[in-house]
């Protein structure tokens, strides 16, 4: 203390702040004010800001425990033997929500008693319920761990038919996720502090420079530089977070559209059921057409467990198959388009084709999304009031090239064909001729890139009008990979 008064006095302060030139006073002026003013708003605003946060988080956690128990309720889920669907329910959510950390469903067994029935974690990290009864309404409390991060513990009841609880779901949302956001909001709002200041610096030492040295000039232009180098990896942050935005955008429409597939088939297959089932009786129509539904239930499974978990498809997949069974399941699951649409079918299978390595669920994708398009152009015809027959050929063969050798597969329509312009455009993603809800444009961008990935081609020709030739081209053997 001694030594800072002997050093620091305050005629010795003034005696410096005196010598200085007048931009550096006018920073110092500006420090000294704006940027204690600036700190104190920033963290007000991050106060107030935190609760908000939380509370939408609550909200959100909320949101989720209620459609999950309207869920496992309409799709009686708590009852016994029902547990893994119950569990891969609780799953569901726990992968589709970053924030939420752990999902419980909790029952009454045969004597009465609360037990759980399905969790996300060990029976043993869970919290029970009180063991005589269950809320009868949504219920928000906020805790803490231990290292001291806050969560929401939110139970909904599972209402019954006499609407009374019959169970509880029970989810933890933690609230790292608010308070990181905060956070990031805090540092933001000190970078435009900083930004502003060095602005307002700037923008002085613009009416000042007259009166300032040649040494001032440089610093200036150190200062300018700095801030653009600020601007453009700001301007990169922005590019990339976009890029990414973009990724999960494209991601989403293509699981839109890998449901859809199977959902008109089955709509179709059902249709066909009811129109059997009142004209004709007996039961081998019914085991038919439930086991093509049964396949297509299963296909959106696949398909919702891996857009959920984002994995891609396990090499155990691959399996040797034939490919001509492949085309007649396909064929088979939208017959009734084919039907009551009146449509020729011709085949040409070569029937003495090896196997071919490849994973089953792929390739029949890309052979629906082909013959689909195929009856749509049909349809649209139709529509315009073409009334000549219809027909609809599809073909596999083996091909030569060199030393190469090929398994071709291909659906031939007389449909509307393709456009010279739009032929060109087909494989480019988001690209669709249709209306509004009837496709996503991805369809033939998933297949193309189904046939890259087996070191193959997708080709298409067409007359518009007239015809259009589509031809799916694999390497005979398919991959060991």
């Amino acid at each position: 203390m001694m030594l800072f008064h002997r050093h620091w006095q305050w005629p010795q302060l003034r005696q410096r702040f005196s010598g200085l030139d007048l931009q550096v006073k006018v920073v110092l002026v500006l420090v000294l004010v704006i940027a204690p003013t600036y700190l104190l708003v920033s963290l007000m605003v991050s106060q107030i800001a935190l609760p908000v946060v939380e509370e939408e988080m609550r909200v959100l956690g909320v949101h989720a425990a209620y459609s999950l128990a309207e869920e496992i309720q309409a799709d009686h889920a708590l009852a016994a033997g029902k547990e893994i669907e119950l569990e891969g329910k609780l799953r569901g959510i726990f992968h589709l929500q970053p924030s939420v950390l752990q999902v419980d469903a909790f029952r009454r067994d045969e004597k009465g008693l609360i037990e759980l029935a399905a969790s996300t974690e060990e029976a043993s990290l869970t919290v029970r319920p009180p063991e005589d009864s269950f809320p009868d309404q949504v219920l928000s409390l906020h805790k803490t761990f231990e290292d001291g991060v806050g969560f929401w513990e939110i139970w909904a009841p599972i209402m019954g038919r006499k609407k009374n609880a019959i169970g509880v779901v029970r989810i933890e949302v933690s609230l790292q996720n608010a308070a990181s956001l905060v956070g990031a909001m805090r540092k933001v709002m000190l970078l435009g502090g900083l930004a502003s200041i060095v602005l307002l610096i700037l923008a002085l030492s613009y009416f000042l420079r007259k009166t300032i040295a040649n040494d001032r000039l440089l610093r200036e232009a150190e200062l300018q530089n700095s801030e653009l180098s600020r601007q453009l990896r700001e301007a990169e942050r922005q590019v990339m977070i976009q890029e990414k935005l973009a990724v999960m955008g494209q991601l989403t429409a293509s699981f839109a559209h890998e449901i859809g597939t199977p959902l008109n088939a089955m709509g179709g297959h059902l249709q066909l059921l009811q129109d059997e089932v009142s004209r004709v009786p007996g039961s081998q129509p019914w085991l038919n057409r439930m086991e093509i539904i049964g396949d297509q239930l299963f296909k959106i499974e696949k398909i919702v467990k891996s857009f959920l978990h984002s994995t891609a498809k396990p090499a155990s997949q691959h399996q040797l198959l034939d490919v001509n069974q492949v085309l007649e399941k396909a064929l088979g699951i939208v017959s009734p388009r084919i039907g009551s649409l009146g449509v020729r079918l011709e085949k040409d299978l070569n029937r003495a084709l090896g196997p071919l390595r490849a994973v089953p669920l792929e390739i029949e994708q890309v052979l629906l999304n082909v013959l689909n398009n195929s009856l749509d152009s049909i349809q649209e015809k139709r529509n315009a009031g073409e009334t000549a027959p219809a027909r609809l050929e599809v073909f596999s063969r083996v091909r030569k090239d060199g030393r190469n050798e090929w398994v071709e597969l291909g659906v031939y329509d007389t449909g509307g064909g393709i456009t010279k312009k739009n032929i060109a455009n087909v494989f480019k993603p988001f690209f669709t001729t249709k209306g509004p809800g009837e496709g996503t444009g991805l369809g033939l961008t998933i297949c193309q890139e189904i046939a890259r990935k087996y070191q193959g081609s997708l080709g298409i020709e067409s007359k518009e009008g007239l015809w259009t030739r589509v031809v799916l081209q694999l390497p005979y053997g398919g991959l060991d990979s």
